[in-house]
């Protein structure tokens, strides 16, 4: 059965265990920092996960679905929105948290699938995956500035959004210089201040 967006609708059989997929992508998380997409191996997934590789591809029909699955996983984890009280704390959390997952955390193989990108295109639906979700949440503290009266809603968000992350992925992928604390304080406060809004702290 096929409902008005096309989309297959769920069989009257027994219910989806997420327990067991979300078991199964936290292994995805874990074969993809230690051996990149091309040495994730469905077989090596099925076995790390306690399951059949069938039941692999009963939930996800390719390496690249289960592989996007868990990247989005990761990064859902990875991006509570925060709520400071304004903009700069908001997008100063973001940023670290950004830090967090892709320098210092889990996500540290996130840079090294964009690197992969060219050898294997379907890494750009993983890619899609991670910065899909990652912008909602930028999104989401612009828009509670803007009912604050603390950003010009004429402001060009996605354009914001692109000058606050740009910097960190240039650092991670072509300069390779460290990102630090201070670094993500001055990237926040130039942006904000290209953008005429405050950078204040309560400091």
């Amino acid at each position: 059965m096929v409902d008005q967006v096309g989309l297959v609708a769920p069989g009257r059989g027994r219910p989806r265990d997420r327990a067991l997929d979300e078991r199964i992508l936290e292994q995805v998380v874990a074969l993809l920092g230690s051996r990149g997409y091309a040495g994730l191996n469905l077989d090596e997934l099925a076995a790390r996960s306690g399951v059949a590789k069938t039941t692999v591809l009963r939930r996800w029909p390719s390496k690249a679905a289960v592989a996007a699955a868990g990247v989005e996983q990761l990064a859902l984890q990875s991006v509570a929105v925060p709520d400071s009280g304004t903009l700069y704390g908001d997008l100063h959390a973001l940023l670290l948290g950004a830090v967090d997952t892709f320098v210092r955390g889990r996500g540290q193989f996130v840079p090294r699938l964009l690197r992969e990108a060219g050898h294997h295109p379907e890494i750009t639906d993983l890619l899609d995956a991670v910065l899909h979700t990652r912008r909602q949440g930028y999104r989401r503290v612009l828009a509670r500035a803007v009912a604050r009266g603390e950003l010009d809603p004429s402001v060009d968000q996605e354009l914001l959004i692109d000058m606050l992350i740009g910097p960190l992925w240039t650092r991670l992928l072509i300069t390779r210089d460290p990102v630090t604390r201070e670094y993500v304080d001055a990237n926040v406060r130039a942006v904000l201040t290209a953008f005429a809004v405050s950078a204040a702290t309560a400091d």
